[in-house]
């Protein structure tokens, strides 16, 4: 399995392309927070591209905490140490450019990469952003930080997933959005399923949703000359609309799309909706694409 380091930390990664191009065209998907590399593999399928997406050298790291790499300090959990974290991979594999983006906090941790280093992005793919300037949404923040007390307690195994259930934030969330609720419910279940993930789970849950995305959006969004795609849906307040529009605005070459809300009940419709967008994009964007 490939490793890579970023502060001397042992992050996993894959290379979804056996034997890419001579010169390929480099795309990093990152997953969200609780997730791995499996989140992002399910996107980027070519029947829903509609593109060769062979010619593309694809990568999907897990972040720090996450999946098969290391976690390290709790307290460097934050959307710019995971952003430092993806530099490092891109330097690892020798790769100058490349186009980025992610899921969630994987969106969040792309943004913060082109910020950094714009000139390392070639374009900027975000689904359902999370994080604007600022943490998490606030319901977001109050339902992970109830899960993570939840997985603290001494009864954990017995107690987490019935509490949550009877909580007035988690309804409160369902009501508008089952599939966020859906997502909320599964990082208890993710570690009912893996108590060994338990400690870091609770420390992802603890510091970042806290964790700033960005620190002001519009004078560092403005450094950012790459074609951006922000796809986003109506109704979801952990990846709030808002967030989208927001940061849209201040990015200079920004498309905004709209995406019908994820079913909780069946996700592949999103998938493959999302996978057209994002073909779309990569035909007017991505030279190899085109030829395809």
């Amino acid at each position: 399995m490939p490793y890579y380091e970023s502060c001397k930390l042992r992050l996993h990664y894959v290379r979804r392309v056996a034997q890419p191009a001579a010169s390929p065209d480099w795309l990093l998907f990152q997953h969200g927070i609780g997730g791995d590399v499996r989140q992002p593999g399910r996107f980027l399928v070519p029947e829903h591209t509609a593109v060769p997406l062979e010619e593309l050298s694809i990568l999907h790291a897990d972040f720090r905490g996450h999946g098969q790499s290391d976690l390290g300090p709790v307290e460097c959990l934050s959307i710019r140490t995971l952003a430092r974290d993806l530099a490092a991979l891109l330097d690892h594999l020798g790769v100058e450019r490349a186009m980025v983006g992610g899921i969630s906090m994987g969106a969040a941790a792309a943004l913060r990469l082109a910020v950094q280093q714009p000139e390392r992005c070639r374009a900027l793919i975000l689904c359902r952003p999370a994080w604007a300037d600022g943490p998490m949404s606030a319901q977001a923040r109050q339902a992970l930080g109830l899960v993570a007390e939840l997985l603290a307690a001494k009864d954990w195994r017995t107690s987490a997933a019935k509490a949550l259930e009877e909580s007035a934030i988690l309804n409160a969330i369902e009501e508008v959005s089952p599939d966020a609720a859906k997502s909320i419910r599964g990082h208890i279940k993710s570690v009912l399923d893996h108590p060994q993930d338990r400690e870091r789970a609770i420390a992802r849950l603890r510091h970042l949703p806290l964790s700033r995305g960005l620190d002001g959006v519009g004078q560092a969004l403005a450094a950012v000359q790459c074609p951006t795609l922000i796809l986003a849906a109506e109704g979801d307040p952990v990846h709030p609309f808002e967030y989208a529009q927001q940061l849209a605005q201040s990015l200079p070459h920004c498309e905004l799309v709209r995406i019908a809300p994820k079913s909780a009940l069946d996700d592949r419709p999103h998938l493959q909706e999302v996978d057209r967008a994002i073909g779309e994009f990569l035909r007017r964007r991505c030279r190899s694409l085109r030829r395809g």
